[in-house]
């Protein structure tokens, strides 16, 4: 009785170190216990519905911010989020997460423009945007810069500086990790296998 409470003892112990210690990422950095809750936000979903701190709650989120008319970052890293769910082999982590394109070009960037480029890349990714006061009220905490290049009356020749990174977001609508350019599908998909099985 003795040897098998000790043993039983000696399981849990070890359980609880693995579960306490911080996740070690081979493509992000994860916050752990640093994570931070994201402030207020109101922006336009490509449905023409309401997206919110609110509508984060629940699921594993991945949000990348760029525009449309991006000629490289943006699509290479829309495939690479695409090939990273299809490399997970486990179904209940790929329901557990949710990929998000913000567009920081409200401009160009209507609902309509949204629905048909997230589509190009995934029917279940969702695309989003709204004005830019509104915008920085998301990307300002999160420490996501970008910047419309002047505007000349109504033409559309114009570019946006944005970040390459992807924003990992937990089901308490957290800031919880940071995946940088560029990212590798295959090393992500092993890592958020590795956050979701966790928690």
């Amino acid at each position: 009785m003795i040897a098998l409470a000790a043993l039983a003892i000696g399981f849990g112990v070890s359980w609880y170190l693995a579960s306490s210690r911080p996740i070690q990422l081979e493509s992000g950095t994860w916050f752990g216990e640093q994570a931070r809750a994201l402030a207020d936000f109101e922006l336009t979903d490509h449905r023409n519905l309401p997206l919110t701190r609110a509508e984060l709650t629940g699921k594993w989120s991945l949000m990348f911010f760029g525009f449309t008319h991006c000629p490289d970052i943006c699509p290479v890293t829309l495939q690479t989020l695409d090939r990273m769910l299809g490399s997970i082999d486990d179904a209940d982590v790929s329901a557990a997460l949710q990929v998000y394109f913000v567009s920081v070009d409200p401009y160009r960037d209507t609902p309509e423009r949204l629905a048909e480029y997230v589509a190009y890349f995934n029917p279940a990714f969702i695309g989003a945007s709204a004005p830019p006061q509104k915008l920085r009220q998301l990307t300002g905490p999160l420490g996501i810069a970008h910047q419309v290049h002047q505007r000349s009356g109504d033409s559309e020749n114009y570019g946006v500086d944005h970040s390459g990174a992807v924003v990992l977001i937990n089901p308490q609508a957290e800031f919880a990790g940071l995946f940088g350019a560029p990212q590798d599908a295959a090393a992500m998909a092993r890592d958020l296998t590795r956050i979701v099985e966790h928690h």
